[in-house]
């Protein structure tokens, strides 16, 4: 009966020998840290791009900008303009005119509202982020900033509403055409590069893009 014991308590004393040994040369765990408490870490990249989302947009340009759009149609059949033209021999078929000038101001930045944990990487005091790529956020155009230049025949609230969706496209194409969403996104970089390193980080890494 004796016997199985010793046998089994060399072994056991065998077996930690060797994990001793594996223990002091790096490969396992020391017994010490068996029942020692394991460090917390934190993972701030939720947090964070909750901070981040609530800004929403990050406007970095407003640009100003008068654009004048037109709209041309035939005059209706039993208009004064239309028959006027009818009892005019030569005359070309009469044509109604609206010509109106629109000033508006057009918003460019980026929106954050979608930013996910993937754009975000943070280890110790160096964080890298990838931004969306910045355009325009919106266009506004006021009543009292839309002039009607010409006006001739009857056009309709709708035919009107369609002419200003005309301008704030031309207000769009404008702003494109001299690299403004560049010029946007080149700033939100630079903004949200401030912004991180306001909160701390040493090693800030900003990017845009997919």
């Amino acid at each position: 009966m004796i016997r199985p014991v010793i046998k089994t308590a060399g072994v056991l004393l065998a077996i930690a020998l060797i994990y001793w040994l594996c223990s002091r040369a790096g490969w396992l765990p020391s017994p010490s840290r068996w029942f020692s408490a394991a460090p917390v870490t934190i993972d701030e990249s939720p947090i964070l791009v909750r901070e981040i989302r609530k800004i929403s947009q990050l406007v970095t340009l407003n640009a100003q900008d008068e654009v004048v759009v037109s709209a041309v149609k035939p005059s209706p059949p039993g208009s004064a303009r239309q028959i006027v033209t009818v009892f005019t021999p030569g005359a070309p078929p009469s044509m109604d005119h609206l010509v109106i000038i629109v000033k508006g101001q057009v918003l460019l930045g980026t929106e954050l509202k979608g930013l996910t944990v993937d754009q975000l990487f943070i280890k110790g005091d160096s964080i890298s982020l990838r931004l969306p790529v910045a355009g325009i956020l919106d266009i506004q155009t006021n009543p009292s900033d839309t002039e009607t230049f010409i006006e001739e025949g009857s056009w309709s609230p709708a035919e009107v509403t369609a002419l200003k969706e005309k301008a704030r496209a031309l207000l769009a194409e404008r702003v494109k055409a001299k690299g403004l969403p560049e010029r946007a996104n080149a700033q939100a970089l630079k903004v949200m590069e401030t912004f991180l390193k306001t909160m701390g980080y040493k090693k800030v890494t900003v990017l845009s893009g997919n």
